[in-house]
């Protein structure tokens, strides 16, 4: 359990709890938990603060209240004299997509990474929560103008609007404000599942990529066909081949969500995973297609000879002649390595293609089912 304070005087100390899920409470504590501390010490000079960090699964789907009891609780029992929860899920009430929630009465806040998009996340999150975590603090007259509490880096931007709750315990809800909510919400949930990893995880699919590019690239017959489809031919086979493997993994590992219910919610929850499914696999296919590319490539240089070449294609053979035969060995490799990917077990595609807040998300669903 990460501690980030200094030598603290007990009378003014306080303390900021940051209660996350386990990946992002990992990548928080090593780049921001340090800074936050420093933020809240800027802004409030009465007071010594420190950052607690720690982790543990929680279902933020619904946002903070049906939580918050149990929050309370492991606030209190931790002494803290704040509380902000991270999650990698994104959420959505009332037909908007929520950023942040403030439950005042229990000192506790709850913010939705995705919802905060992909670019500068680390300065996003570190002023989030120590707005947060400040705004909560500090004592809330009723009567005063909500821009004059509210955390600056989420009332003051101009995708972010702010609604005061007049029922219930949740006092402020932050969410998106423009049309390109959505667009933000997605590039969040596309670096929380890290696609890139998907490199590393289809191990079976690349191993069978490998093996059909290796047989390919000593067949003339591919040399030929590379030479007479030329790159606009060569193109559509490169897009064929990365959509026969997403859909390939998505049917058969059962990837794509269909709504339990037929409520608006959850098919607009369910269009956004879906989505967010497709672009993830794509991603990381893309980079596997890229780094597969030069991997035929130099072994096209190495392995084929210019006049070997040249006599199968009957005229001078130059650079872009082995670009073209890579490019097409790699498109055919690819496709076998889409077979290749049926081999992986659910858990390394789940654990390959998601974060592990939304890997959790699915096996629930799908134990519930």
């Amino acid at each position: 359990m990460p501690k980030i304070s200094g030598d603290v005087n007990p009378a003014s100390a306080r303390t900021l709890g940051v209660l996350a899920e386990p990946e992002v409470t990992a990548e928080f504590a090593e780049r921001n938990g340090r800074e936050v501390g420093h933020l809240l010490n800027l802004a409030d000079e009465r007071h010594d603060w420190s950052v607690m960090i720690e982790y543990q699964d929680f279902t933020a789907g619904n946002g903070l209240a049906p939580m918050l009891d149990s929050l309370a609780t492991h606030r209190v029992r931790r002494a803290w004299d704040v509380m902000v929860c991270l999650t990698d899920l994104p959420i959505r009430l009332e037909g908007r997509t929520v950023v942040a929630e403030v439950a005042l009465g229990e000192s506790i806040s709850l913010v939705s990474l995705p919802a905060l998009g992909a670019v500068n996340i680390d300065r996003r999150v570190r002023t989030a929560v120590a707005d947060l975590a400040w705004a909560i603090h500090r004592h809330f007259d009723p009567d005063d103008d909500i821009s004059e509490f509210g955390p600056p880096s989420l009332h003051q931007s101009r995708h972010i609007e702010t609604a005061v709750l007049d029922d219930g315990p949740i006092g402020f809800r932050y969410v998106s404000a423009t049309r390109l909510g959505r667009g933000r919400l997605l590039a969040g949930m596309l670096r929380a599942n890290r696609p890139w990893r998907l490199v590393f995880g289809l191990r079976s699919a690349m191993a069978a990529a490998i093996a059909t590019g290796a047989f390919a690239l000593v067949t003339n017959t591919i040399w030929q066909l590379a030479d007479l489809l030329g790159a606009p031919r060569l193109t559509l086979l490169t897009v064929l081949a990365i959509s026969s493997m997403v859909f390939w993994i998505i049917t058969q590992h059962d990837l794509w969500e269909r709504p339990r219910r037929d409520d608006l919610v959850e098919r607009y929850k369910a269009s956004l995973y879906n989505t967010s499914t497709v672009w993830s696999l794509m991603i990381g296919v893309v980079i596997s297609y890229v780094l597969l590319f030069v991997a035929v490539l130099l072994a096209a240089a190495f392995a084929i000879d210019d006049g070997l070449l040249a006599l199968t294609l009957q005229h001078p053979v130059a650079v872009w002649d082995f670009v073209e035969v890579a490019w097409m060995t790699t498109s055919a490799a690819l496709i076998g390595g889409a077979l290749g990917s049926g081999f992986e077990s659910k858990d390394d595609i789940l654990r390959a293609a998601y974060g592990q807040r939304e890997r959790h998300r699915r096996q629930s669903v799908a134990e519930g089912e």
